[in-house]
C-alpha cells in the first residue's frame, strides 16, 4: 500500500487543481468576451492568441489557418520572433512541421525540447533569427469537427504541462466557433459585395468590348493607313484588355472564387516593364520620376503574367499619390540564390501604424480619397498563390519599401 499523503501534499495538489482550473475558466470567460467583442476573423484572431499567451504566460505564438485554395496553412496573426517578417506567408503541406502534424491529426502536441522532434520545421527559425526551445501545438476546432488551422505558443516562461495543454486546448476549440462565426460574417458581406461588383464588371467587359473590337480592326485593316499610330492602337488594346482582367479578378477576389493561376515560364521584367510603361505618364504629371532597377542576373520563373502584374501595378499605383513632386517611385529587382526579390521603395509620405498592421489583410483600409484598401490585399495574395511572401517598411516622412519575395523554384 502506497503511504499517504501529506496534509501539505495534499494541499498543494488541490491549490495546483485549483489554479489549473482557475486558467481554464479564464480562459473560457476572456475568449467568451471575444466572441461578442470582435466581428471580424482577424480581430478574433489576434484576440484569442493574445488571451492564449497572457493566461498560459508564453512568449511568442502564432495561428495558422487553413487556406484550401493554396493547400497551405497560412500565418494569420503573430506575436513575437519577428511577427512582421511572417503574417500572411504559407507553408505548403509538402514543407510539412509540427503544425501539418497537428492540423491533419487533430491532435495536440506538447514538445518540451524542439530538438527532439524529427518534423519540427527549423525553417521559420533560421529566417527570422527566433529561437524556439519549447511548444505547444492545438489544432484550432470545435468538439467533433475538423481543424480549421492551428495554434502554437512558444517558449513557456514557466514549463509547459498537460495542463496547460488542456487549458490550451478549451480555448481553440472555444476561439474556433467565433473564427467560424466571423468567417460566415464576413462571407456573407462578401457575397454582398460581390454580386454588386460582379454587376459592375459586367458592364465594365460591355464597355471594353468595343473599343478592343475597334482597335482590333484598325490593326487588321490592311486598307487603313494608321502609320505611325500603331502603336497608339496596340496601347489602347492592351489597357482594354488589362481592364477588363483587372476586374474579373478583383469581382473574384471579392466573392472568393478566383480560378487557378496560370503558370507560364518567363521574364517577370516583362511584367514589370509594363507596369512601369503603364503608369509612367502619371507619375510624370505628378512631377515624380519612375524608374526600375532590374537585376539581369534574375532567372526566368513560373508565373501568372496577368497577376503578377496586377500586384505591381496595385503597389506602384499607390505609391505615387503618396510621393511628393520631385519624388521618386523605383521597381527594383534582385536574384538572391534560391529566391527572387521584387521591390517597390517610395520615398513618400510613410504608411502610420494602424494603417501598417492591417496592411495584407480584408481589413486594409486605404489613406487615399476614394481608396478601397484591396490594392495591398491583392498584392499579398498573388505572392501566396506563387509561393512567395510579401512585407513592407515604412517610416513616417521618409517613404516605403514593399518586398516580394518569389522562390525560383515554386512549391507544387
Amino acid at each position: 500500500m502506497p503511504p499517504e499523503e501529506s496534509p501539505e501534499r495534499k494541499i498543494a495538489s488541490l491549490t495546483s487543481d485549483l489554479s489549473h482550473r482557475d486558467r481554464q475558466i479564464e480562459a473560457i470567460r476572456r475568449t467568451s468576451d471575444a466572441l461578442f467583442s470582435h466581428p471580424s476573423v482577424e480581430a478574433m484572431v489576434e484576440a484569442t492568441l493574445t488571451i492564449a499567451l497572457d493566461v498560459l504566460r508564453a512568449d511568442a505564438g502564432s495561428v495558422f489557418l487553413f487556406d484550401s485554395s493554396l493547400d497551405a496553412l497560412v500565418f494569420r496573426h503573430v506575436v513575437g520572433g519577428a511577427a512582421e517578417q511572417l503574417i500572411g506567408q504559407a507553408i505548403p503541406r509538402a514543407k510539412g512541421g509540427v503544425a501539418w502534424t497537428v492540423f491533419t491529426s487533430g491532435n495536440s502536441v506538447l514538445i518540451a525540447d524542439v530538438s527532439e522532434r524529427n518534423d519540427f520545421n527549423r525553417e521559420v527559425d533560421a529566417r527570422t533569427g527566433y529561437q524556439t526551445q519549447s511548444m505547444m501545438t492545438v489544432p484550432v476546432k470545435r468538439a467533433g469537427s475538423t481543424p480549421i488551422g492551428v495554434m502554437q505558443v512558444l517558449n513557456a516562461r514557466v514549463s509547459f504541462d498537460q495542463r496547460d495543454l488542456e487549458v490550451l486546448e478549451v480555448l481553440c476549440a472555444q476561439a474556433a466557433t467565433g473564427i467560424e462565426h466571423a468567417q460566415l460574417v464576413e462571407a456573407q458581406k462578401g457575397a454582398e459585395i460581390g454580386n454588386r461588383v460582379g454587376e459592375i464588371a459586367h458592364d465594365i467587359k460591355n464597355m471594353m468590348t468595343p473599343i478592343e473590337t475597334g482597335a482590333q480592326t484598325l490593326l487588321l485593316d490592311t486598307e487603313s493607313d494608321i502609320g505611325t499610330y500603331a502603336w497608339l492602337v496596340d496601347d489602347i488594346l492592351a489597357s482594354a484588355r488589362r481592364v477588363r482582367r483587372r476586374t474579373e479578378y478583383i469581382a473574384g477576389m471579392v466573392k472568393g472564387a478566383l480560378p487557378p493561376p496560370r503558370f507560364e515560364v518567363g521574364s517577370i521584367h516583362d511584367a514589370i516593364n509594363d507596369v512601369v510603361k503603364t503608369l509612367k505618364r502619371t507619375a510624370t504629371d505628378r512631377g515624380l520620376t519612375l524608374k526600375t532597377e532590374l537585376d539581369s542576373a534574375v532567372p526566368p520563373l513560373a508565373y501568372d503574367y496577368d497577376r503578377l502584374y496586377d500586384a505591381l501595378y496595385n503597389l506602384v499605383n499607390n505609391a505615387l499619390p503618396e510621393t511628393l513632386a520631385g519624388g521618386s517611385v523605383t521597381v527594383s529587382t534582385r536574384s538572391l540564390g534560391p529566391e527572387v526579390s521584387l521591390e517597390v521603395r517610395d520615398t513618400g509620405r510613410g504608411i502610420p501604424p494602424n494603417v501598417l498592421e492591417k496592411l495584407f489583410t480584408r481589413e486594409a483600409v486605404s489613406t487615399k480619397v476614394g481608396g478601397t484598401g484591396l490594392g495591398t490585399s491583392v498584392a499579398a495574395r498573388v505572392a501566396r498563390e506563387h509561393g512567395g511572401a510579401i512585407s513592407v517598411q515604412s517610416t513616417l516622412g521618409v517613404g516605403s519599401v514593399f518586398t516580394i519575395k518569389l522562390p525560383v523554384e515554386r512549391p507544387q
